[in-house]
């Protein structure tokens, strides 16, 4: 590799001095120059590589000095040096001139020389690239006697070069869009030789043939042909080329094919974008799979957590079933003056009271507590919420509802949905510790209605929204949260058919969206009856059959029922319920009312034995028992009610009351 000359053109002695010294001691031949004139006449005489050109000459200004050597030497590296004070506006007169870097003094000697040795790699890159096109074009230019064409899959013409046009005859209007197949004798084509060079292409990625081929004038040509596949991707062959020279008088075969490689590989760099297009395609597939696979593996973990805390739930309701019906018995039973015992049962109850409703979170995270949607106005339920709203936010915080009128109803178990509402107002008022703005919305879209939350509270980061719904996750202190609040609300939005959305930003505030079924306009909306009705019931003189595979809570039953005067039969799983409720047909006589756990063991689940009740005594009332159940398919009708486990005396009895006034 030669030494690389420069030009030092600067008036000022010691300044030039110094920076002469400084290239030749990096190796570089240098030669000086005091003024514009003085350097442009050195340009001609000695052609440097690269001039390093001090802006402020005493004849001509240095921006001027690098227009003409540019427009006399456009391939001549300019580096110009200014003054210590330059300003932005200098640095970009300079580089309008055409000045390839630009320096401000006092320059560093290492920071002169790695300025330099890059502009020379910049120069020995383009100078490669230009070597390179212009072999290129003077390739193309000389293949006139090699035949190049591209096909697509069916072998019809899609380009013919001029080559082609030399070697066969036809040009180019004549080919394209017609069959490649008519340059075959007609023995080939009989024989089937177009398409089966087209496979042999495709399965061995190109072949190389010797054959007769036909002429425009219908003379044959003996040639030498490769067929080659054109990959529109990794995987499919969008087309073929066609190469063929004649060696009928066997010409310059070897810089023919030199010369129609040159060609092909320009056709193949046409085709880079659309390669590189679907390269493209390719990694956003690939990435929209492993975020698929991703967000697969999350709803699998969290189906496994659903389903272990969903088992659980339903094995201690049975358990608090218990616990709570004895505990109620027992403390019936205690003497009214005996404030001890009294205050013990209470504790016993309340303890119980609170596992319960832990379990009913649970269950809620898990999407198996029972539901019991019914036509709901979302504004009339968030109206009577407003004043317990505003007892749990307290005073610091500010309720606002903006609700849109003439809303549809949504259908959805309107208890629940209560209960969401104030877990999410709780979740808001712990986000404003000093107080804020509590904010709740309705509107209504084309297959739903929203329910927006929203507060300026401190709002969560990205990575912390994104794990808000997974279940114990809580970024309250140790004691203040369990981390299921969200995930229970969740699981009953997702249960009920509709979504949950959360926007966040840290120091702003929370927004979360409550997307639940629409009905249609002018769709009746029901009252939900509050648990709350009779304290007692008297079924004397009716017959109520228990089915309960759990014996302690099938023991509690059956005595609760006997306490409230019922006759009752009890039976372990659905099969000996029907052979109680078959006799009692062959005898004339029917049970008034069934009470029935849902989860039966035996094949028969409680609500296929309601059915089958029905059918042999039409108009039997019935009461669904229930640790948690997936939602019926089917709304309830006015002869059954869902009664989820645990539950006290006073919520069995409301239920009967309900069912037996109701007219069958």
């Amino acid at each position: 590799m030669s030494v690389a000359r420069i030009l030092n053109v600067d008036d000022n002695e010691s300044g030039r001095y110094v920076k002469s010294r400084v290239l030749k001691q990096a190796g570089y031949e240098v030669s000086e120059a005091r003024t514009g004139v003085e350097a442009l006449e050195k340009m001609r005489q000695e052609r440097p590589d690269l001039v390093l050109l001090d802006v402020k000459l005493p004849d001509i200004n240095g921006h001027e000095v690098c227009r003409l050597i540019k427009k006399q030497s456009p391939h001549v590296l300019v580096l110009q040096i200014s003054a210590s004070f330059v300003t932005p506006v200098d640095r970009a007169t300079g580089l309008d001139s055409g000045a390839d870097a630009y320096l401000s003094q006092p320059v560093e000697p290492s920071e002169l020389s790695a300025t330099i040795r890059a502009l020379l790699r910049l120069k020995r890159a383009e100078q490669s690239a230009r070597e390179s096109n212009e072999l290129y074009r003077v390739i193309v230019q000389g293949a006139l006697d090699y035949a190049i064409v591209t096909t697509d899959l069916e072998g019809r013409v899609l380009s013919w070069s001029n080559g082609a046009r030399q070697v066969l005859g036809w040009t180019a209007v004549e080919m394209i869009g017609t069959s490649i197949d008519r340059l075959y004798t007609p023995e080939d084509l009989a024989a089937g030789a177009p398409a089966d060079d087209r496979m042999r292409a495709t399965s061995e990625a190109g072949i190389m043939t010797d054959r007769w081929h036909l002429r425009q004038d219908g003379n044959p040509l003996w040639a030498s042909t490769t067929l080659a596949p054109l990959r529109a991707d990794a995987n499919g062959v969008s087309g073929y080329v066609f190469m063929l020279r004649d060696r009928t008088d066997d010409k310059t075969e070897r810089d023919a094919m030199d010369r129609a490689n040159a060609w092909l590989e320009r056709e193949v760099a046409a085709r880079t974008g659309a390669l590189s297009e679907a390269n493209r395609l390719l990694r956003h597939e690939i990435e929209e799979r492993k975020r698929a696979e991703q967000a697969l593996r999350q709803a699998q973990k969290m189906e496994a957590v659903g389903q272990l805390t969903g088992g659980i739930a339903h094995d201690f309701n049975n358990m608090l079933t218990v616990v709570l019906g004895s505990t109620e018995r027992l403390k019936k039973d205690l003497p009214v003056r005996d404030e001890a015992q009294h205050r013990r049962a209470d504790l016993v109850m309340q303890a119980a009271s609170q596992a319960a409703a832990l379990t009913h979170r649970l269950l809620a995270f898990s999407r198996r507590q029972p539901l019991d949607p019914k036509p709901t106005a979302l504004n009339a339920l968030i109206g009577g919420l407003i004043d317990m709203l505003r007892r749990t936010i307290g005073e610091t915080v500010e309720l606002r509802t903006e609700l849109e009128p003439d809303l549809p109803a949504v259908l959805v178990d309107a208890n629940q949905l209560e209960n969401a509402i104030l877990n999410l107002a709780v979740n808001a008022r712990d986000a404003m510790l000093g107080g804020g703005m509590l904010t709740l919305r309705t509107r209504a879209e084309p297959a739903h209605v929203v329910l927006s939350v929203a507060d300026t509270g401190i709002g969560m980061s990205p990575e912390t929204a994104a794990r808000a719904l997974e279940p114990f996750f809580t970024t309250k202190r140790s004691g203040q949260g369990t981390g299921l609040g969200l995930a229970q609300v969740h699981g009953f939005i997702q249960q009920s058919g509709g979504t949950l959305d959360i926007s966040s930003v840290e120091g702003q505030g929370t927004v979360i969206e409550l997307r639940l079924p629409r009905l249609p306009e002018g769709t009746t909306t029901v009252h939900v009856p509050s648990d709350v009705g009779p304290l007692d019931f008297d079924g004397a003189g009716r017959r109520v059959l228990v089915v309960e595979d759990q014996q302690g809570v099938r023991e509690h039953v059956s005595e609760t029922m006997r306490q409230l005067g019922f006759e009752v039969t009890a039976a372990g799983d659905a099969t000996l319920a029907r052979r109680y409720l078959d006799g009692l047909i062959e005898g004339g006589q029917r049970v008034d009312l069934i009470v029935s756990d849902i989860g039966l063991p035996g094949g028969t689940d409680g609500w296929q034995l309601a059915g089958l009740a029905r059918r042999l005594m039409p108009g039997v009332k019935i009461v669904l028992m229930t640790g948690y159940a997936q939602v019926n398919s089917e709304p309830l009708d006015a002869n059954t009610e869902l009664l989820m486990k645990p539950f006290v005396r006073a919520t069995l009895v409301s239920r009967l009351s309900r069912l037996f006034g109701r007219p069958s």
